[in-house]
């Protein structure tokens, strides 16, 4: 999918929960009254979410809103309107694609210090190899190849 000249690449960690994100949607749909539905607070993150790796974020995915700092400083985060959510990606402007890679769940809510946060987790998936900033790292190379080539 190419969006405002940037190829994306959603990394299956993003997509399993964007996934159950969907599933919760489809259930309250299915559940509750149209306008019921349509204010959850559920449906409204899904859209939010939705609206940010589709719109917002490829029209400048370096947006000094953003950045984050230290050990996690090449990657990117995206929370307007996601409360205690958080979005974070990976981009480049050679090849330029935009990698979304991490969202948390309702387990992993933004708490600053506390040992479920969302960038706590993201930290330790990336110290585990989950995630790479690192395009000589093998898992990366592999990802990249395998997505780039649409296989």
């Amino acid at each position: 999918m190419m969006i405002n000249n940037y190829k994306i690449m959603f990394h299956t960690f993003f997509i399993e929960r964007v996934t159950r994100l969907i599933r919760q949607v489809e259930k309250l749909r299915a559940l509750l009254p149209l306008e019921e539905y349509r204010q959850h607070e559920v449906t409204k993150l899904l859209k939010r979410i939705t609206q940010a790796y589709l719109n917002t974020i490829p029209q400048d995915p370096n947006h000094r809103d953003y950045y984050l700092t230290g050990t996690l400083s090449k990657f990117r985060r995206y929370k307007k309107g996601l409360q205690r959510f958080r979005l974070l990606f990976g981009f480049a402007n050679k090849p330029p694609l935009i990698a979304y890679l991490y969202i948390n769940d309702a387990d992993h809510l933004r708490s600053d210090g506390s040992k479920n946060d969302p960038y706590k987790e993201f930290y330790d998936l990336v110290n585990k190899g989950i995630f790479s900033h690192n395009p000589h790292d093998n898992a990366m190379k592999k990802w990249l190849s395998e997505t780039l080539s649409g296989n």
